[in-house]
Formats: structure tokens, C-alpha cells, sequence
């Protein structure tokens, strides 16, 4: 049968039956391009897909049926499943998986019409237990009057004899490489009942020609080479229909999607580029949960919480997708900052409700308050039809999807996961109760499972697809994407709950590396026909593994260089696009002489770095938000044990009142004062510090005070002349404000200045030109007097005094200093002179992205704002460094 004799058999009302969805579109479209030639009106084609057809089947045979059972879809036959299984005394690990191929073998049952038990000598304990499941599965729906999907032909072969189905004239079959035994006899049914019935096998793309093989490096290689073919393709036949096919998709969806978009629709990636339709169209959807507007309505049900995750609320509060957003954007990203200052993980509700309203966020206020008293309202467990209307009403209290108007993907969007709520309220009818947490997690199941891709509003004339998706359809080219040895054909994956035997001995799928290999070949041998111009490309390696081509596809020959390929991604004719210019501007506007830069000795601290950070840290005020741990984190530790030595040197002052105590009354005085900071600490953030916690942190910075004092008591005479103290410093045309740990007064004269450290410290990193740790050589400016400076390192089994001192009768003793080499003087003329530049260059707005070393990058968290791995040549950040703060 000709493409034109299909056409005029469906201008007869043929019935058009085919393998998947998409091929029922495709023939949808070609019948309605013919009829719209000749005609502005013209009658819809009865064109369905095998599953959609079947239940029309079904609806017509039961209609009148009083008897008829109930049809389950697939989500509520698999809630039976699951209660079958979740009720049976096994310790499994993965109930929802075992479910999953529960369901599956028992469709290969009912397909192949294999009737339990089976041959023992072929049965494990797997099959035993499937065997178990599905008679109590059978049992179950013969007992409450309902039929599921995988039992349906065999029903409408009851039909069908009874009289209660009528079938059409004429059946056309499109598309079907394999029949089962259940669906044979149902056409055979239907053949003996008048209808006549042709299996037609696909239609090739005309004027096939030789496919060729290319072998690239990688699969990120075959990706860039494919989506600069498909410009080139577009540049010179605007009109051409390309397809690129993957067999795993799902791994390169994002990197087929940003490469694509960079090629095709560069207007896309530009801020404020809208949704433009793009000349591109993937088949493989993303799960519905991971859509921002589905994780907010997830969001909006845990804000009832009486304790509420930090991360879960922060989301929220940033989402554009509950009311109020466009008027309080601003007002909750910095609720949601302020929040994470608290260093805690979870917040009580009317702690978040109550700093909304204070931080004028009156609308998430009021939202938080209506929905813990609607879920006051809530009962503890209802039916999940219940929960559907109440979780609707949460959304509605939300003002969900937000105050912006929906584009047409969005809208889509909002009515895939509405008619999700839809499904779970259907389960009703298989579980008639069940608890908010169990309702949650059941619609987080059914949110992950159901996949979602918005309808694209026009025929895109690229097409990206699975390999079985793309069987039927005819382009203009293809291209082949990963078929190496190790993919394809793919290992065979019999199911586990049949006889592995049987399902060889049969054929079933997947069943065996020959079945496998032969429907595969038959697959191949389609796909090479879907175009005059195939390409097949494989990657030489992965993960370090050598990659060989696919054996499927060895007779072709290798393609002679590369096939065409665009240089840059130009302006097509196809839709609106734009150049994308790149400027480099490493210049910022530079500061008034004498002005107080923010920040204090961390301006110098980070123009040493890299320039383009202290710019964005410092004046755009860029932070990341802070992530709350379990605990105390290394900073609030760091910043206990400052405060707890504060108070030891403010109680002792000097050395002498040190050396006149006994160990016993060093120890009780430094407990006393680790006592006193941690509960400082601790009011401040009560779910961090558990007692038990609290106590052991004491001990740790008891055991550490006082390990850190036996080092202060070798040192020579000194009296503490401050703690924490602050001064004012101009070099380099800034003002800056700083702290100081610690000044002491030594007894040979001069003053020693102390910075605390509870990582390890290293004296090179007050050296060079961008010294790593330049606070000290910057106190040390700030006092005539000052004749040495020190990193004390406060760190478990490695106590030590760090630093460089001036030359002097009796300066020797200071273990662990070194002598100012050539010259103290000298040392400070150096230390000025780099410090001056730094402050010079920061203040006349020098903001390159230039940072020192690695490591530099690797702990900064501003990658995603300098781009620094898109430039050429550099490759920073890519390895683990060790962190030594």
C-alpha cells in the first residue's frame, strides 16, 4: 500500500491502528496537509494508537452491560499491586519496584496466556511469591467486579462473541514488528466477525540511499557535531525535516536541549528571550515533579507543617509561583536570608509566619496563617478523593500557579498536574482511606512517574527522539546518536517473577541476548530507512572504557571526514534568532579617595584572590546563601573558641596570673567560661545545641584552651594589652575598619600582634605580591610599635605560634617565630608596598577574573557569575583541593 492509497483508505473510513501515539499524530497530520490542499473542511480520520483502541472496544462492549466489570487504569491497578504486596511478610527492599514488575509480568502472562503454576523445577522463590500475588491479585478483582488492562482482550473476546461489539469495515495495522499470542486471537476474532484487516509493514523514506558510519571521541563529541549538522542542514534547506535519534535520550536530553538551543533559537538563551517557539522538538518528557511550578505546589503542602524544613520554605519564598510574589519578591528573598542566618535547619510556623509579618511580608504571613488553620481542619486520614479536594484547596489558599499570566507551556503544565490530583483521587476506588503523609507520598510516586512534555505549537522541522518513537516516520536526514556495542542491542533484562526458562523458550521480551539481538536487527534495519541521508556515529570512549560501533550496523561504510557543520550559531530563517555578542569588562567604576570600604582587611584578603570577587562580594554584595547543617558548623565552632579565649586572657591578663595558677584552677576557670560561651551561643540557636551537645562541646573547648595555654606558658614574659580590638587603617587611598584578636605587650619591648586560626596556618601566605592572608601584615602597618606579628594555631595535636618577629635581645625564645629577614623594616616596606596596590587596584574598580591559584577557585561560589570554565585554556576548580581553613 502506497502513502496515497493509505489516505484514500482513510477518506473511506478505514481505521487506522498503530504502535505508539506519535505515529498516530504523524498520520493525522499527513491526512490533514492532504485534505487542507483540496478542501477547507473535511471529516476527522479514525486514526488511534493499539491502547487507546482497545478501551474504545471496551466502552462500546460494556456499555449496556450491567455486568460488565469495572476497567482499572494502570495507577490503580498498580495501587492493588502495591496493597498485595505491602500486606505479604516480606522484608523487601523496594516494595514500589517489585510492584512495578509484578504488574509487568503478569501483562507477559496475559499477553502470551500462560497459565500459573509453573513448572517447579524452573521456579525460584521469586516466581513463587508472583505466583502467590497474582492469584490474590485475581482473587481481589473478581471479587470486587474489576478489570485491568493486561485481562482486556481477553474480555473483548468475550465481546466479541456475545455480539456486543461491531467491528469497523476495515482494519488498518501500522507500525507492529512483534504480535503477542492474546493479540492475535483478537484479530482473528475480529476477522471472523467481517472486519478485513491488513498488517502493513512501514513505509520507507523514497530514494534511500547508503547510510555511513563516523566514530567521535565522546558522546559530548557526537552531540555538538550532530546539532552544528543540523544548522548547517537548516542553513542551506530551511525546509529540510531532520531527526536525531538516541537510544539513551533520557542521558542526553540536557546537553542535545542547551546545544540545540545554542544552534537553532540563540534568542532563547538571551535574558528577557521569551518562549519563543523553537525549531526543535524533543519527545522524551521530564518528570512532573521536577517542573518549578509542580515543586511549588509541593512546597505550599508542607508550609501547614508545624515545623518547617528551611529549604522547603526558602523555595517557597522565592517562588514566582505562589500569590503575592511580583509585590514581595524582594521583601521574601530577604525573609529567607535572615532566616538562614539562624544557622538552623527547621523553624517553627509561627516563627516564619511571625518574621513574614515583620518583614514585610504581609501576604506569606496571612498564607502560612490560613493554611495551619486549614490544616487544623484536615482529618487524619480520609480517602485519597478527599485528600485531592483538600490539597486543591491549599493550592487555591496559595493563589497557585502565582499572579503572572501562563504561556502555553505553563498552562499545559498547570493541567497535567490537576488532572494528577484527578488520578489520585480515582484511587479511591482501590484504597478507600489513607493518612496526609501516605496521600503525599503516593502523589510524589505518581508525580515522578508521569512524565511531561508540552505539545509543541508548531511542526517543528527538527525532531529528537528514542529509536522505537521514531520507527514509521520519514525525514530528510538522520542522525544516529551512541551506537556502540555496549548499548546497542542493550543486555537482555528477563523479568524476574517468570520462569527464566520459559520466557527464552517463548520469546518474550527481553527475555534473552538472541531475542534481543533479533528484534534489534529488525529495529535497525527500520531506522536506517527512515531517511535518504542517515548518519550512525558511535563514541570511542566513556568513563575511560573503549567503546567499539555497534555490530547492528558494520556493513556500513565509514564516513569519509566530518559531514557539514556550522561554524557559530547565526541567524536561520526559521523563527527569530539573534547574534549573541561576548564583552569582556573588567573594569568597575572606581571609588573617591579616602572612602571606607566594606569588608575591613577582607577587601585586601579577597583583591588578592581574585579581583572579580572582592568586586562582587564586596560592592554587589553578592553572598550564597548560607546552608544550615545538623549542627554547628566549622565557622560558629571557630567563632566559640575566639570568644572563649577572649574571656580567659580577659580574666588573667598577663602571664604571670597564668603561671600563679595551678592546673586545677586553669582548668576550673577555663570550663567555667566555655560554659558560659556555649550557652551564649545556644540561646541564640536552640535547636542547634542539644544538652548532650552542648557538653561535649565544652569539653572540646576546655580540652583546646587549655592545651593552647601550656604553648602561652613557654612563651617569654607578656602582658594581653587588648582583646578584640578595633581600629581604623587608610592605605591605598581606602578607609578600612578591622579587628584584632589580640595585642600583647612583650616584655623585651614592642608589641606582638595575634591572630586566632583554628585551621592550619602557614606564614608564606603573608608573602608576594597577592599574599593568601595578608590581615596580619596589615595590623602590623597600623602600629609604630608593633615588632611582631603571629598566627596562634588553635587545632587539636597541633598547637604552634606562627609568625615573624623583629630582631632583639631575647626575641629568640619565641619558639615557632621566625627573624625578619633582611630586616624587620624591610619585612613591613614589603608588606606595604603589595598591600598598597591591592587597596589601589580595588578602589580604581580593577575587577578581572583573574584568581591566584587553583585552590582559589575551587572554594568560591561565585563560578556561576565569572563563567571562568567556559574560557578557553582553563581549567580551575576541577579537582578536590584540600581544604586547609
Amino acid at each position: 500500500m502506497s502513502e496515497q492509497d493509505m489516505l484514500a483508505a482513510l477518506r473511506e473510513g478505514a481505521l487506522l491502528v498503530t504502535v505508539n501515539n506519535r505515529l498516530a499524530r504523524h498520520w493525522r497530520k499527513r491526512f490533514a496537509d492532504a485534505a487542507a490542499a483540496t478542501s477547507k473542511v473535511w471529516p476527522a480520520p479514525d486514526i488511534l494508537p493499539w491502547g487507546v483502541w482497545l478501551q474504545r472496544m471496551w466502552d462500546e462492549a460494556s456499555f449496556l452491560a450491567t455486568d460488565a466489570p469495572l476497567l482499572l487504569d494502570a495507577r490503580q491497578a498498580a495501587r492493588v499491586w502495591q496493597g498485595i504486596i505491602d500486606a505479604d511478610d516480606l522484608a523487601l527492599l523496594q516494595s514500589g519496584g517489585s510492584a512495578r514488575l509484578a504488574q509487568e509480568a503478569w501483562s507477559l502472562m496475559q499477553d502470551w496466556r500462560l497459565s500459573p503454576p509453573f513448572d517447579p523445577l524452573e521456579s525460584n522463590d521469586d516466581v513463587l511469591h508472583f505466583q502467590r500475588w497474582a492469584q490474590r491479585f485475581e482473587a481481589t478483582c473478581q471479587h470486587e467486579g474489576w478489570l485491568d488492562e493486561a485481562r482486556l482482550p481477553a474480555q473483548l473476546l468475550k465481546a466479541l462473541a456475545a455480539g456486543r461489539i461491531q467491528p469497523p469495515a476495515r482494519i488498518i495495522l501500522l507500525g507492529f514488528e512483534d504480535w503477542r499470542p492474546q493479540h492475535r486471537a483478537l484479530l482473528d476474532a475480529l476477522s471472523l466477525r467481517g472486519a478485513s484487516i491488513d498488517i502493513l509493514p512501514l513505509f520507507a523514506a523514497a530514494d534511500v540511499t547508503q547510510a555511513q558510519r563516523l566514530a567521535l571521541p565522546d558522546a559530548a563529541s557526537e552531540d555538538e557535531a550532530a546539532a552544528r549538522w543540523v544548522r548547517a542542514l537548516l542553513d542551506a534547506h530551511p525546509d529540510r525535516r531532520i531527526a536525531i535519534i538516541a537510544p539513551d535520550l533520557q542521558d542526553r536530553r540536557a546537553s542535545l536541549s542547551r546545544l540545540l538551543d545554542a544552534q537553532l533559537a540563540p534568542r532563547i538563551l538571551l535574558p528577557g528571550g521569551g518562549e519563543d517557539p523553537r525549531p526543535w522538538n524533543l519527545s522524551l518528557g521530564t518528570p512532573l515533579r521536577d517542573q518549578g511550578m509542580v515543586r511549588a505546589a509541593f512546597h505550599i503542602f508542607e508550609l501547614g507543617d508545624a515545623r518547617l524544613d528551611l529549604d522547603t520554605l526558602g523555595q517557597a519564598l522565592r517562588s514566582p509561583f505562589i500569590a503575592g510574589f511580583e509585590q514581595e519578591a524582594d521583601a521574601r528573598a530577604l525573609l529567607d536570608l535572615r532566616l538562614r542566618t539562624r544557622g538552623e535547619r527547621r523553624v517553627s510556623r509561627e516563627y516564619a509566619r511571625r518574621r513574614a509579618a515583620e518583614g514585610d511580608c504581609p501576604a506569606m504571613g496571612r498564607l502560612l496563617a490560613r493554611l495551619q488553620a486549614r490544616r487544623q481542619e484536615q482529618p487524619s486520614r480520609q480517602s485519597p478523593a478527599g485528600w485531592a479536594s483538600a490539597l486543591r484547596d491549599e493550592l487555591k489558599l496559595a493563589g497557585w500557579p502565582g499572579d503572572a499570566s501562563l504561556s502555553s507551556a505553563a498552562f499545559q503544565l498547570r493541567q497535567a498536574w490537576l488532572d494528577t490530583l484527578k488520578s489520585m483521587a480515582r484511587l479511591e476506588l482501590v484504597q478507600p482511606g489513607m493518612t496526609r503523609s501516605e496521600a503525599l507520598a503516593q502523589l510524589r510516586g505518581m508525580a515522578s512517574d508521569t512524565l511531561f512534555q508540552p505539545e509543541a505549537i508548531t511542526d517543528a522541522p527538527v525532531q529528537v527522539l528514542g529509536p522505537l518513537e521514531a520507527i514509521g516516520l520519514r525525514f530528510d536526514a538522520v542522525w544516529l546518536l551512541g551506537m556502540h556495542s555496549d548499548q546497542w542491542p542493550p543486555d537482555a533484562r528477563p523479568n524476574p517473577f517468570l520462569p527464566m526458562r520459559l520466557q527464552a523458550r517463548l520469546g518474550l521480551p527481553h527475555a534473552s541476548p538472541a531475542r534481543e539481538l533479533d528484534y534489534l536487527r529488525r529495529v535497525s534495519a527500520r531506522l536506517l530507512e527512515l531517511a535518504p541521508e542517515v548518519i550512525v556515529s558511535h563514541p570511542r570512549q566513556a568513563g575511560g572504557q573503549e567503546l567499539e560501533p555497534s555490530p547492528l550496523f558494520a556493513q556500513l561504510p565509514w564516513l569519509d571526514g566530518m559531514p557539514a557543520q556550522s561554524e557559530l550559531p547565526m541567524p536561520m530563517q526559521w523563527g527569530n534568532t539573534a547574534l549573541m555578542d561576548t564583552v569582556m569588562d573588567a573594569v568597575a567604576p572606581a571609588l573617591d579617595e579616602g572612602v571606607m570600604a566594606p569588608g575591613g582587611a577582607r577587601v585586601l584578603e579577597l583583591q588578592s584572590a581574585c579581583p572579580f570577587r572582592a568586586f562582587v562580594e564586596l560592592r554587589l554584595k553578592a553572598q550564597p546563601l548560607e546552608e544550615p547543617d545538623l549542627g554547628p558548623d566549622a565557622r560558629v565552632r571557630g567563632t566559640v573558641l575566639h570568644a572563649l579565649l577572649e574571656r580567659v586572657w580577659g580574666a588573667l591578663d598577663d602571664q604571670d596570673a597564668l603561671e600563679a595558677m595551678d592546673d586545677d584552677a586553669i582548668a576550673s576557670l577555663v570550663t567555667r567560661h566555655a560554659i558560659a560561651v556555649v550557652d551564649d551561643e545556644a540561646r541564640q540557636h536552640l535547636s542547634l545545641w542539644p544538652e548532650r551537645l552542648k557538653a561535649l562541646e565544652v569539653e572540646r573547648l576546655s580540652a583546646l584552651a587549655l592545651d593552647w595555654l601550656a604553648v602561652e606558658r613557654e612563651r617569654p614574659p607578656f602582658t594581653v594589652e587588648a582583646r578584640e580590638l578595633q581600629k581604623g587603617i587608610e592605605i591605598g587611598g581606602l578607609r578600612l575598619g578591622v579587628k584584632l584578636d589580640r595585642v600583647d605587650r612583650l616584655e623585651g619591648g614592642g608589641r606582638m600582634i595575634i591572630d586566632y586560626k583554628t585551621g592550619r596556618a602557614s606564614v608564606r601566605d603573608w608573602h608576594g605580591e597577592r599574599p593568601a592572608a595578608p590581615q596580619l601584615p596589615l595590623y602590623a602597618l597600623m602600629s609604630e610599635d608593633a615588632r611582631a606579628i603571629a598566627f596562634a594555631q588553635v587545632r587539636a595535636g597541633e598547637m604552634a605560634l606562627k609568625g615573624v618577629l623583629d630582631h632583639g635581645e631575647g626575641w629568640e625564645a619565641l619558639k615557632g617565630m621566625q627573624p625578619a629577614e633582611p630586616s624587620w623594616p624591610e619585612v613591613l616596606a614589603g608588606y606595604r608596598s603589595a598591600l598598597e596596590r591591592l587597596a589601589r587596584d580595588f578602589r580604581a574598580g580593577h575587577a578581572a577574573v583573574d584568581p591566584r591559584d587553583r585552590s582559589v577557585c575551587t572554594h568560591c561560589p561565585l563560578g556561576m557569575v565569572c563563567r571562568i570554565h567556559e574560557q578557553a585554556g582553563l581549567e580551575y576548580a576541577l579537582e578536590e583541593v584540600k581544604d586547609d581553613e
